[in-house]
């Protein structure tokens, strides 16, 4: 059975083990199955191995797991429509822009080249480009185009308001240029009013398509991180520090009291051979080397040497070794006589 150590190394497999869960039906109302997700995540973990701790309550888990996900995936807003101009807006726009860039651009072409093919040619390609590109940008600026739209509407019944008062005062209606202008603020309030379109949603559930694989990865996170997952932690008791024997306890307290006190020199030596001897009948001994004896390697075993010794050199104890029932408690150390 394949382990996995790291949250980073399990979440690819789990990925691939969960994708059989999208096609399955949502549960309840909320447009996705927490439980299911929760319930397979769990199993997925005992099966890899995941999930060393056998006697916790996986039915306690999953509802948890399910808890957190309905607090974490939260459901992703619902599409506001966007306005998309109609095609024939722009098929107007261009052709306006043609019709104007030529009939600006070949009267100078003829001047100039005594050619109108020339002007007719460039000016509608430029009138074109220069149309379109400028009503995408004035598009792009919400409030403007409002102002533009409610300038248009206004000029339209001001020149409607402008050709009845010349009426009654029985001047020229300029209707050349009165209709021109009550035929282009139609066009213009035509082409910047956006038809409104709304992209596709799940209006039942209002959660998005990534909303499930985030739910997915969400669950095992948070299983990964669920305190039951391993198990309370059992600290190794703790060894006894070694207690030194009743005896040995009275002598040290007596010498202690005898150093408080300032006893006499008398007083404190006996007070040391008494603790001395208390060790001793505790099992405690000190072993030392009589001076000029010939050193042996195998004293090492009790003691240690101040620089190099050769075999058969002479020695001395410079600190006597300490032993508990045969046991070394401290080296001693030996020197050169």
């Amino acid at each position: 059975m394949k382990r996995f150590h790291r949250l980073e190394d399990a979440l690819p497999a789990w990925r691939t083990r969960a994708r059989r869960i999208a096609g399955g039906p949502a549960s309840g109302a909320t447009g996705l199955p927490f439980e299911r997700i929760a319930t397979a995540c769990l199993a997925w973990m005992a099966e890899n191995e995941c999930w060393p701790n056998k006697a916790a309550d996986t039915r306690q888990v999953a509802a948890e797991i399910e808890a957190a996900l309905r607090q974490l995936v939260v459901p992703s807003p619902p599409s506001l429509p966007s306005g998309e101009v109609r095609g024939s807006a722009w098929a107007i726009t261009a052709a306006a822009g043609s019709a104007l860039g030529a009939l600006a651009l070949s009267p100078l072409t003829y001047l100039w080249f005594d050619n109108r093919l020339i002007g007719l040619f460039a000016g509608g390609t430029l009138g074109a480009f220069l149309a379109v590109k400028g009503v995408g940008a004035l598009l792009e600026r919400p409030r403007l185009v409002a102002v533009v739209r409610s300038a248009a509407a206004l000029s339209s019944g001001g020149v409607v308001i402008g050709a009845v008062w010349r009426a009654i005062r029985f001047q020229s209606l300029g209707l050349g240029r009165s209709v021109l202008w009550l035929l282009a603020a139609p066009l213009v309030m035509s082409v910047l009013q956006p038809r409104a379109t709304a992209t596709a949603t799940e209006p039942s559930t209002g959660y998005a398509p990534g909303d499930l694989a985030r739910a997915i990865d969400m669950a095992l996170a948070v299983a990964w991180a669920h305190p039951d997952r391993l198990g309370a932690v059992i600290e190794a008791p703790r060894p006894e520090p070694e207690r030194l024997p009743r005896a040995v306890v009275v002598a040290l307290t007596q010498l202690q009291s005898d150093l408080a006190r300032g006893s006499s020199d008398r007083d404190i030596r006996d007070s040391c051979d008494d603790l001395l001897q208390r060790l001793q009948e505790s099992g405690y001994a000190w072993v030392s080397i009589s001076k000029g004896t010939p050193f042996d390697p195998d004293m090492a075993a009790l003691f240690e040497v101040f620089g190099t010794i050769p075999a058969g050199q002479g020695v001395r104890t410079q600190r006597a070794a300490m032993t508990r029932h045969g046991e070394v408690v401290q080296k001693g150390e030996l020197r050169r006589v």
